[in-house]
């Protein structure tokens, strides 16, 4: 049973720390567990065509992502990134700043790269780097 903090006094809540406490956690728990969910869905069906984020997965059509916040662009060990990207983000790192202009429209960012995906919802590429950091 999830409690939310409405349905005791408040006037009393500070004589009750661990129940609001409780409360709190759980409620913020289950929106992560929530946010992680919809996010591997849409992952899957954006993206796990041609990448996997499992810590083992071998690269596929397209980088292991597993990691890809905060890692230097271009640089995972066993894939072959064209050289126009190598070029056009040559001393990147990648941050959701940029994985939000990549997924938008890697061309634009890369011209001529091998990634041909483009999410033009704003909304879809947000979860999906989300979800990114998740499993960073």
């Amino acid at each position: 049973m999830v409690l939310t903090i409405s349905q005791f006094n408040m006037k009393n809540a500070w004589k009750q720390p661990c129940l609001v406490a409780v409360t709190l956690l759980v409620g913020v728990t289950a929106n992560s567990a929530i946010a992680q969910s919809i996010g591997e869905k849409t992952f899957k069906q954006q993206c796990a065509a041609c990448h996997a984020v499992a810590a083992d997965a071998p690269p596929g059509a397209g980088p292991n992502l597993r990691g890809i916040i905060g890692r230097d662009a271009g640089t995972l060990k066993g894939f072959a990134y064209s050289s126009e990207f190598k070029k056009a983000l040559a001393g990147k790192q990648w941050t959701t700043e940029l994985m939000q202009s990549w997924l938008e429209d890697p061309q634009d960012v890369a011209p001529g790269t091998y990634m041909l995906y483009k999410q033009g919802n704003e909304e879809i590429r947000k979860i999906i780097i989300d979800y990114l950091q998740l499993v960073n």
